[in-house]
């Protein structure tokens, strides 16, 4: 990592440790068609991680091969989960105490899915696939699971998914307390800024609706189209708690107090 970044909870003590759920979120480059530096760059990721003692780590979307326009690229570039070639990954991966979400193409058959996998100590424990597609090669996940880490629920959301009420809505109403958005963003610079904005006030319309927190997660491109990244932390209000800002390879941290985090069950559910 060339930067790192933290709320002042840096390295929680153990009163800390006790009354709050800590999350990071990386924000950096990708060398696409490079799996091997997508994982080392992982690893890294989750030792800095483990010594804040962080519960879960996001990574970017599709981060581990690459985000590709064309079907043919993505299918060479991906990965089947029951695969010899996957369960390396988990080997690699397993000494990490934080859970890792972790985004990839996933060959599934003859379909291809923009997967998130949800690994922990080695084990991958569930995943979640896009729903709101930017490239229809993929095929749409229509499962939202909630997954839960001491006591915590959470969801995932992948990157379009944010820009609609629907995805985060059911995890709410299945007991998530925290979203995680995964991004791969690259544009024209001209639509830079308009992305930026629109794409926050997103993020923040869904921690107000839904009562959940907001980690969103994604990846600094350097071009003709460039990734700014942009990644932050709402909390339930969908107030930046953390922000990582543009261009700077950086991993958020934040010690969420359990008592912000709400009950897994909302008054809107009756």
């Amino acid at each position: 990592m060339t930067a790192t970044r933290s709320d002042k909870a840096d390295r929680p003590g153990k009163g800390t440790r006790e009354t709050t759920f800590r999350v990071a979120s990386f924000q950096g480059p990708i060398e696409e068609r490079n799996p091997e530096a997508s994982l080392e760059r992982t690893c890294e990721a989750l030792r800095w991680a483990d010594e804040r003692d962080a519960h879960v780590l996001c990574m970017p979307e599709t981060y581990l091969q690459g985000y590709f326009s064309t079907r043919e690229e993505a299918w060479e570039h991906s990965i089947d989960l029951e695969s010899s070639e996957f369960a390396e990954v988990c080997e690699r991966v397993s000494r990490f105490k934080a859970t890792l979400l972790l985004g990839l193409n996933e060959r599934r058959g003859k379909d291809l899915y923009n997967t998130v996998v949800v690994i922990e100590r080695g084990r991958l424990i569930g995943k979640y696939s896009k729903n709101y597609l930017v490239y229809k090669y993929f095929k749409r996940g229509l499962d939202f699971p909630v997954f839960e880490r001491d006591g915590v629920k959470f969801g995932i959301i992948i990157c379009k998914d944010s820009s609609f009420m629907e995805p985060a809505r059911i995890l709410a109403m299945r007991g998530a307390q925290i979203i995680f958005s995964p991004h791969f963003n690259r544009m024209p610079p001209e639509n830079v800024d308009h992305h930026v904005r629109r794409v926050r006030n997103h993020h923040m319309a869904r921690a107000i609706e839904t009562g959940c927190w907001v980690v969103r997660s994604n990846v600094i491109w350097h071009g003709e189209k460039v990734g700014v990244g942009d990644s932050f932390i709402l909390n339930e209000l969908g107030e930046t708690v953390c922000s990582a800002g543009l261009l700077t390879e950086t991993i958020l941290f934040h010690a969420i107090p359990r008592a912000a985090l709400g009950p897994s069950a909302r008054f809107w559910q009756e």
